[in-house]
């Protein structure tokens, strides 16, 4: 009960900081009311129109969906052992829409699978739901406040779970670049013998986003420091989607991680891999710069 009082008020206090800080200089800044609609009261339409078309569906992903397969890039000898495939699903469904807030429920499972070693070994398959409201501030600037639970679904000594309350900004100073951040407040309930989940998590990820060739082209490349800054895992994605037709969007998809905490059991390991395979997008709906 503690732990999610602790994650309550976090939630509330990163709201009330994100309001104070970014909306008053966006708003004025990017929403232009005209001299006779503002002296009749009347909104300017443009704006909803604007953040209507970018809003979320009643159903869609939510972070990236791929299916990727490589080798390690830590300098050891490829084999069997250490070759393996990554895999995340990400869904999300719009519970309400209130003006400019949307409330998402969603749900994303990652797991990393050694499938060329002797019976297939699954490393891990973690589950994470969440809740969050998804606040589109104006056409440039979205907000993100939501509470969220991942755990690697194992009982007993290789049981993994963390809680977390997160605030998350999307900024788009242009229509080709997203920046991001995330800060988050967790629980990690500590396993005797290991340093603290967090040590090597931090509290927070900074991202940027490009896109080109009418959005077919996606290249993200995010940093999450350790919580003194000493370490930083990085995650580079490039997606080139085979198709702007239909709703859904096949895309290449290549991915290179390296840092710690790939898998919540192995949070501790220092890892790097590249990647290569396929993802799935929504042609509307559809984020790539949510993390």
């Amino acid at each position: 009960m503690r732990n999610l009082s602790k994650s309550v008020s976090l939630l509330v206090a990163g709201f009330a900081f994100f309001n104070l800080l970014f909306l008053p200089s966006r708003l004025s800044a990017n929403i232009s009311v005209p001299d006779t609609l503002a002296a009749a009261g009347i909104p300017d339409d443009s704006f909803y129109e604007n953040t209507q078309r970018q809003r979320f569906p009643v159903f869609g992903q939510f972070r990236e969906t791929y299916f990727v397969t490589g080798i390690p890039t830590d300098g050891s000898d490829v084999n069997k052992h250490n070759a393996d495939v990554r895999f995340q699903v990400s869904l999300a469904l719009r519970i309400a829409r209130i003006d400019n807030v949307d409330i998402l429920g969603y749900y994303t499972e990652t797991g990393v699978w050694i499938v060329y070693d002797k019976s297939s070994p699954l490393v891990e398959n973690a589950f994470n739901p969440g809740l969050c409201a998804y606040w589109y501030v104006n056409p440039r600037l979205d907000l993100l406040f939501g509470i969220s639970h991942q755990s690697n679904g194992y009982v007993n000594e290789r049981s993994r779970s963390v809680n977390t309350a997160f605030a998350e900004a999307l900024f788009s100073p242009e229509k080709h670049l997203t920046l991001g951040g995330k800060l988050w407040y967790g629980y990690y309930e500590h396993i005797p013998g290991l340093p603290h989940f967090f040590k090597r998590r931090g509290f927070c990820d900074l991202w940027a986003t490009y896109k080109a060739f009418e959005n077919r082209l996606n290249i993200t490349a995010l940093v999450n420091p350790s919580n003194k800054f000493k370490n930083y895992n990085l995650e580079l994605n490039l997606s080139y989607r085979l198709s702007n037709k239909g709703a859904f969007l096949p895309a290449v998809f290549a991915q290179f991680r390296s840092g710690y905490c790939e898998t919540l059991i192995n949070f501790n390991k220092y890892e790097s891999h590249f990647r290569v395979g396929f993802a799935l997008e929504l042609k509307h709906g559809y984020n790539s710069s949510i993390h």
